[in-house]
């Protein structure tokens, strides 16, 4: 079953063989140049509709090698004119260099078709930003190709100062459409969503730019008298995607389904290496013919595509700019999650502690007051949670109304409550109790009483760990649910010697 890629390869290596070998231009270089390019997209074709055949109706591959097939009937039907028009006049500019009109018209309708169908699956643009640098690549490969077109155009002799329309449909056709063609197969490819294999997302494309430089520098050659590479590049690209269209088609009859991941990457260099190669191209042409009409055309298109390259960074730069704030917000929000109490808004446990050590590293005097409400079960019991809530969040605002700015309010868990007093803070046990002794009004309107036992620790910076001082407290607080409820105590002096 691999005879098949296998005499395909032969052939192409014996006629490159033979095409780059010294001496005058034959006619039978063109006629069999001719006749093996509409044979390999002939099959190309046929196992295109195979692979289509074998195929579920779901699957995400089928649409695309749908395109492939059509596309193929297209390029078979331009190929197959081109290798007429050569039986009539082998050494004819269009026999040679392949851009006869019917050729012509066929390579680019079969382009912009494969082109369509691939862009019809959806990238994984983040923001609409995203969408539109994606849109301006295109746009800088379609700059950059038509000014290589345009360049060797004129440098074939093709009308050194005036280009008729066919010459600019050559160009259209030839470079912009394979150069689109291997952009946006190899773009989806690289994005991980790619409905193919690689060897349709690395060796579509390569094929596609290699027909692409065969019609830039066919003319050129041609007219030096060194049409054989040309025949080589269009050969070798129609045998390699011959061999893209059996592979597929033989996967399927043999049941090896499984495509490898791509390495997603989330950019192409492919705009940037065309405006690379366009200010070399420049350089060359500066170098060795001067300022002529070539080299107003290439720079022409340099400063084209920069355009575009520079646009698409700016709007590149905003979306991160954007992404960049994006994350803070999301820091931010997950910061808050996890260092506040989502009812009360208050610091949790995990934000008290960690202000509870910052402030013993420094200097001066820190107390810790530990408040748990008296009699709050009853109350939720009694009228639901709601109502507990309510007394809740009710407790929250009058810490922080008795209380400096400098000092921490946090809830710990369920209804007990803790406030860090910073050196110098006026924070009061007996201000907190008589504040929370006030009634409390509840959803319904009914006021309810709920008073609150306070507990408080006080040491001098660096003497003592968080989690003694805290204990500390908790212990003074004990002793007054112990003693009556509703009242405030204060560990030992002992404590803090």
């Amino acid at each position: 079953m691999n005879a098949v890629p296998v005499c395909v390869l032969a052939i192409t290596v014996v006629l490159a063989f033979l095409y780059l070998s010294p001496g005058d231009v034959m006619a039978w270089e063109s006629i069999t140049a001719w006749l093996a390019v509409p044979v390999f997209a002939t099959a190309m074709t046929y196992y295109s509709f195979r692979a289509v055949r074998l195929m579920r109706r779901d699957d995400p591959e089928r649409r695309f090698w749908w395109g492939f097939a059509i596309a193929g009937v297209i390029f078979s039907a331009g190929d197959w004119v081109q290798f007429l028009t050569t039986l009539i006049d082998p050494l004819a500019l269009g026999s040679l260099t392949g851009t006869g009109i019917p050729r012509t018209i066929g390579l680019g309708l079969g382009g912009f078709t494969l082109v369509a169908v691939v862009m019809t699956y959806p990238l994984p643009h983040r923001s609409r930003r995203e969408r539109l640098c994606y849109l301006l690549d295109l746009a800088t490969v379609v700059a950059a190709a038509g000014a290589y077109g345009l360049y060797w155009a004129i440098s074939g002799g093709w009308g050194a100062h005036v280009l008729a329309a066919s010459d600019v449909a050559g160009v259209v056709a030839g470079p912009v459409a394979a150069m689109l063609a291997a952009f946006v197969v190899g773009r989806l490819y690289l994005s991980g969503t790619a409905p193919f294999s690689w060897h349709v997302g690395v060796l579509g494309p390569v094929a596609a730019v290699i027909e692409g430089v065969s019609r830039v520098i066919g003319p050129e050659l041609a007219r030096t008298g060194r049409p054989g590479p040309v025949f080589v590049m269009t050969v070798a690209a129609h045998a390699m995607l011959m061999i893209l269209a059996w592979w597929q088609q033989h996967r399927y009859r043999s049941g090896a389904l499984v495509r490898p991941a791509a390495r997603v990457r989330p950019y192409s260099l492919m705009p940037y290496a065309a405006v690379a190669l366009t200010y070399l191209l420049l350089i060359v042409t500066l170098i060795v013919h001067g300022l002529d009409v070539r080299a107003w055309v290439i720079l022409a298109g340099a400063v084209g595509s920069t355009g575009i390259v520079v646009a698409r960074q700016i709007v590149a730069f905003r979306d991160n700019t954007e992404l960049l704030a994006e994350r803070d917000a999301l820091a931010a929000r997950l910061h808050t999650m996890a260092f506040t109490d989502s009812l009360t808004g208050l610091a949790n446990r995990a934000m008290f502690l960690d202000e509870l050590d910052a402030a013993l590293r420094g200097s001066g005097d820190v107390g810790v007051l530990l408040i748990d409400l008296d009699d709050f079960k009853p109350v939720n019991d009694r009228f639901g949670h709601a109502a507990g809530d309510a007394v809740l969040v009710e407790t929250a605002t009058r810490l922080r109304a008795v209380v400096q700015d400098s000092d921490v309010v946090a809830r710990l868990g369920g209804d007990e409550f803790a406030v860090l007093a910073r050196p110098g803070s006026t924070a009061s046990a007996a201000r907190i109790v008589r504040a929370l002794e006030a009634p409390c009004r509840i959803p319904g309107g009914t006021d309810v009483r709920i008073r609150a036992s306070v507990g408080l620790a006080v040491s001098p910076a660096g003497s003592v760990a968080a989690d003694a001082l805290l204990r500390a407290a908790d212990e003074a607080m004990y002793e007054v649910k112990h003693g009556g409820k509703g009242a405030a105590s204060r560990w030992p002096a002992s404590f803090v010697s």
